[in-house]
């Protein structure tokens, strides 16, 4: 029986949580459809623990272990389908290293007649958006009390910007197909269109992955930056977002609102608008994108009005939660009172 494995590298910020959720709950549906997902660090081999999260996945010399363990268990597993999926392969600064090894893998391999790297890419000016919420805002990635500016992350995030670049570097290691988060809005989500693309049938109930996501608007992704700046450390959202669930915070920003500035976005849409069209020429397509103008939302500029607007929801909430906790312990007082009043009667 011939085998097939994928792997999906990226990127981020195209869908990747909803399709990646859709792998690890559905593995009956993919089971008798002859796939099995090995997981975002290849957690899912039987008598493998996995990769220990980013760090390691991104070691060439783990990810290499990592390989090998799953030469041993492809070969005798009745799945002739094997999926990786992990964005971080193809964010990575030393994506060149790790793709050498996949590269390596591939042309080694004795189990899998297929291998293939799995590329989705969203226009730049979208996906700079996008991402600065989620890794300049939501997360902090950098240690100092500081946030990145909309422009200091723009700069940072360059080698994740030009997508013909990329594809070189995973094309040169192993067959690459490229796909295209406009075709992928078009359908109506990740889950359906790589559903198709492999063959599956979509029934209905997956819709449930389409919401499958983390991300923040402006207000809300802004008011955890704040907290996180407090911090010197790196800081996960995790904490903050924990007290916004508590509290019901709403998002106060309007619909159609931006965190990064209308000229920094049109900026890194024309400074890789070449490379977009290079590429696009090198697999044979027109355009790699829908051909439709750059979206002009509203600047947000409420950071510090949203910001005391949720902290006066929170200390309101607080103050009546501290009022309930002082009845209820004058309440136990007065019973255990009582009690002491009758022991002491009945002594």
């Amino acid at each position: 029986m011939s085998k097939k494995l994928t792997i999906h590298v990226g990127m981020g910020k195209t869908g990747t949580s909803a399709l990646q959720q859709f792998l690890l709950k559905e593995t009956g549906f993919l089971k008798r459809s002859g796939i099995h997902y090995l997981g975002r660090f290849l957690e899912h081999i039987d008598g493998f623990e996995g990769l220990t999260g980013p760090g390691e996945l991104n070691t060439p010399a783990a990810l290499a272990v990592g390989l090998a363990e799953l030469e041993t268990f492809a070969a005798t597993s009745e799945a002739s389908h094997f999926i990786l999926s992990n964005e971080v392969l193809a964010q990575a600064r030393n994506a060149q290293d790790t793709s050498a090894v996949i590269g390596a893998y591939a042309k080694e391999t004795e189990v899998f007649s297929e291998v293939e790297v799995i590329l989705v890419f969203r226009r730049q000016d979208e996906w700079i958006e996008s991402a600065y919420r989620q890794w300049g805002l939501k997360h902090k990635l950098h240690t100092g009390f500081s946030t990145k500016t909309p422009q200091e992350f723009a700069d940072e995030s360059a080698h994740h910007l030009d997508y013909a670049a990329i594809y070189d570097l995973w094309s040169n290691a192993a067959p690459t197909s490229v796909h295209s988060y406009d075709d992928i809005r078009d359908v109506d989500g990740i889950v359906q269109y790589f559903c198709t693309y492999w063959g599956l049938r979509h029934p209905d109930r997956f819709d449930e992955y389409k919401s499958v996501h983390g991300s923040l608007g402006p207000s809300q992704a802004n008011f955890v930056a704040l907290y996180n700046r407090g911090h010197e450390e790196k800081v996960r959202d995790y904490d903050m977002r924990r007290v916004m669930r508590m509290y019901s915070l709403p998002e106060l920003s309007a619909p159609d609102s931006a965190t990064m500035p209308v000229e920094i976005r049109q900026s890194v849409l024309d400074r890789y608008a070449p490379t977009n069209t290079d590429l696009a020429r090198a697999l044979g397509r027109d355009r790699l994108f829908h051909e439709r103008p750059m979206g002009k939302p509203s600047q947000y500029s409420n950071r510090v009005e949203d910001a005391l607007t949720y902290l006066a929801v929170i200390s309101r909430e607080q103050a009546e939660e501290i009022q309930r906790l002082r009845h209820r312990l004058n309440a136990l007082e007065k019973l255990v009172g009582k009690r002491d009043g009758l022991g002491k009667r009945d002594g």
